[in-house]
């Protein structure tokens, strides 16, 4: 049974789920506030380090916007 987590952090979406994949135990989606979505399937050994990896890469995604 997979175990999904939803979060939200600056306005986005993150959902992390509970599955191995390869050295990983979790993966997770992020979802910007228009509804584009990325999926990560090695998101990480814990639900901690998957969400704050997911959050890593909110802060990315928005930097990079505002560069634009």
């Amino acid at each position: 049974m997979r175990t999904i987590k939803i979060d939200t952090y600056k306005g986005w979406t993150i959902t992390v789920i509970a599955e191995q994949n390869k050295c990983s135990n979790f993966s997770f989606d992020i979802t910007d506030p228009t509804g584009r979505s990325q999926h990560i399937s090695m998101g990480g050994d814990n639900e901690q380090r998957a969400l704050a990896r997911a959050r890593e890469m909110i802060d990315m995604e928005i930097a990079l916007i505002a560069e634009e």
